[in-house]
């Protein structure tokens, strides 16, 4: 009988990482790197490698795939390269300027180093020109009574204006729609007659939420990567059903949950941080097995450094996050759409080093896939951060990738002689050691700005390293951090830690209503309120195929003090019937707000108001946990071979080099030492101590 697979392809700025378990329990990796030209090639390319590490053909392994979940970046590289769809947008009359205005609240839309001079401050290019923007005749009031009808002449002029340019796909934003949708889907139901196969992104549809700023950009977002992403989606269903896939192909979305690929373009701009999601899950999935519902979760790949936070068991979210910078701006759009709190700089293996005025500094530059460091031989000169690693000695020449990519370390050391060392009047392996320094410096400051600043105790996290070059500066990056553990997830699965995410997830899809309540709050009109968003979230999952026993729904409220602008999302119980549940819900908001902003913040006497009523809606898929390879075997704790490694810049001969695959549960490995897998390298500096525990994670622990 042949085995079952369930796999995860996460594509990311370097590499894509495929991960498959199979029916009998065994753990299949592959990295391939990521192909920008065309991400789909690189996703083929990585469950070929997938199969042959299976042991089987790809007709084989996609034909008894149980299981196909794919986290991309096509959307979210088509955000930063400014390569989405021609948009128009139809908005209501006098409110032409809003969007390109973007938000008055400081820093929004304003490179970082422009903030302390903001009058001064460029804004990017809006994603729709000024001459790409209709208004109509129209208006609807804050109650959602029609002030003004539709003009339905007026309407066909704006439409047809728009066509005349050639717009890809329209984007529909009037006032108060979230109110009362009734002239945004007329003026769908206009556009669809008049360009039957043209897109159309309604705000009122997408995102019924109070704030016309970030409901507008919304829609526009959806409208500019629909149709990159369809496109995207097509060929790649295309590929996969011609090599064996008889399964749906399931997308990932930014707030964790997973996606029919032929719902996923309607619904683009809910992808943008698609593959780093599933990696927050893989990190919460590791700490789900060990009992640690606090995780610190750091990402690095080739090209950026993530950090995200899972707290009580569940990942942080988002409700009005801002999207990705826009290079070569740091600036960014605050839309409506609810993500996994992701906080990201560009320091990845692939970031360049460089001396600015004697000074160095690392990323945000990378040299990505293409050309890649210097190493690569592929034309990269300038030195980055994963050449300093092999100048070091962390990385080997003859083991990257497994040994199956090959890189020439001397190209390394020339990179970082000419850029930094020589600049500097510095030997290459005190440059090359001041490039880590400043990395892990980056990364320090971020899990700073992320936790302390956000009132979390690192001391009550663990943190989870994974990516391609997480775990090799990860017990460093831990000391200096403050945390008292840091685990990299074991049988070297902390490569693939997103694609075993995008394994363990679900369906999921998310309703938010705007309906202010101010106290005094009749509990009939919030348990309306909630069902209302949780009957719709239900239903959608439900069309997915999904049994109603398989539905789960998850209610939070967007609740403020009364004459506040900001409101908290507050988690409430599946029912709120009766005085006493909705007095529970005051006081979760109270907590809610004293834990953000201190004890005694709260202002009970102002009251409360209830503005944005939210449901979550999770579809259970089948899924497989990771192997628990390495548990209950003794394994080796005998290095394999070993090399000089240099730390502080001063070389450490006979360093041990250990096969991360032979080590076995309770092994201990006492620094200097590095542990090499295909896909990850860890390394013990001295003084530091690596334990095995029984699902073979590598464990740092730096309690007193």
């Amino acid at each position: 009988m042949e085995k079952s697979y369930w796999v995860g392809v996460d594509t990311g700025g370097t590499f894509t990482d495929a991960l498959a378990i199979d029916s009998e329990g065994q753990l299949h990796l592959a990295k391939t790197p990521s192909t920008p030209d065309d991400l789909s090639i690189g996703v083929i390319n990585s469950l070929e490698r997938l199969a042959e590490s299976a042991g089987v053909s790809m007709n084989s392994l996609l034909a008894n795939t149980v299981k196909l979940a794919h986290g991309t970046t096509a959307t979210v590289n088509a955000m930063v390269q400014r390569r989405g769809a021609r948009v128009g947008l139809i908005t209501t009359r006098g409110f032409r300027d809003h969007f390109i205005l973007m938000k008055a609240a400081r820093g929004v839309g304003v490179p970082e180093g422009e903030k302390a001079r903001f009058s001064r401050a460029v804004k990017p290019e809006p994603l729709v020109p000024y001459s790409l923007t209709e208004e109509v005749a129209e208006r609807i009031d804050h109650a959602g009574r029609v002030v003004l009808e539709l003009d339905e002449d007026d309407a066909r002029r704006a439409i047809q204006s728009l066509l005349d340019h050639d717009v890809e796909a329209i984007a529909i934003s009037l006032l108060w729609a979230f109110r009362n949708p009734a002239h945004e889907l007329r003026l769908r139901a206009m556009v669809r007659d008049m360009a039957p196969r043209l897109p159309v992104s309604v705000a009122s549809s997408l995102v019924p939420v109070i704030g016309e700023y970030e409901r507008t950009t919304t829609a526009v977002i959806n409208a500019y990567l629909g149709p990159v992403l369809d496109r995207y989606v097509h060929k790649l269903k295309s590929s996969l059903a011609g090599a064996g896939l008889t399964r749906p192909l399931l997308l990932m979305q930014s707030d964790g949950g997973l996606i029919p690929g032929e719902a996923a373009p309607d619904r683009a701009v809910t992808t943008m941080l698609s593959g780093l999601a599933a990696g927050v899950l893989g990190a919460k999935q590791v700490g789900d097995e060990l009992g640690e519902p606090n995780v610190i979760a750091i990402d690095m790949g080739g090209t950026s450094f993530e950090v995200s936070l899972v707290h009580d068991g569940v990942p942080v979210m988002e409700n009005f996050p801002l999207t990705p910078r826009l290079a070569p701006y740091e600036a960014r759009w605050r839309i409506a759409n609810p993500m996994i709190d992701i906080t990201a700089i560009g320091a990845g293996g692939g970031s360049i080093a460089r001396v600015e005025e004697g000074v160095l500094k690392v990323g945000p530059q990378s040299a990505a896939a293409e050309p890649g460091p210097a190493c690569y031989g592929r034309g990269g000169t300038r030195p980055t951060v994963t050449d300093a690693f092999l100048v070091l000695g962390y990385l080997s020449p003859d083991n990257f990738l497994g040994g199956r990519m090959q890189v020439d370390r001397q190209r390394s050391v020339t990179a970082i002689e000419e850029h930094v060392a020589r600049p500097l009047d510095i030997d290459v392996y005190e440059a090359a050691d001041g490039i880590y320094r400043v990395v892990i410096s980056q990364m320090a400051d971020l899990i700073h700005k992320v936790t302390i600043e956000r009132g979390y105790d690192v001391r009550d996290f663990v943190m989870v390293a994974f990516g391609g070059c997480g775990p090799i500066h990860a017990g460093v990056l831990g000391e200096e951090s403050g945390v008292p553990k840091v685990i990299i997830p074991g049988a070297g699965a902390a490569t693939a830690l997103s694609a075993y995410g995008l394994v363990m997830s679900d369906l999921r899809y998310s309703v938010a209503r705007s309906h202010p309540l101010a106290e005094p709050i009749a509990v009939e009109a919030v348990a309306e309120a909630l069902n209302d968003v949780s009957q719709s979230a239900a239903e959608t999952i439900a069309g997915w195929g999904i049994d109603t026993d398989d539905v789960g729904v998850a209610l939070s409220i967007d609740m403020r003090f009364v004459g506040q602008a900001h409101a908290l999302n507050v988690g409430v119980p599946g029912v709120v019937r009766t005085d006493s549940d909705l007095s529970d819900v005051f006081d979760r908001f109270v907590a809610t707000y004293e834990r953000s902003y201190g004890a005694g913040t709260a202002h009970r006497a102002a009251g409360i108001e209830m503005v944005t009523f939210r449901a979550d809606a999770t579809g259970q898929v089948t899924k497989r946990d990771l192997p628990r390879s390495g548990g209950g075997k003794a394994g080796t704790t005998r290095p394999s071979h070993s090399r000089t490694v240099y730390f502080g810049g001063s070389p450490t001969d006979d360093v041990p080099i250990y096969a991360g695959g032979a080590l076995g549960a309770g092994a201990r490995i006492a620094g200097p030492a590095v542990i090499e897998y295909a896909g990850n390298t860890i390394v013990a500096h001295p003084g530091q101590t690596i334990l095995t525990d029984e699902q073979a994670n590598l464990v740092f622990n730096f309690k007193a």
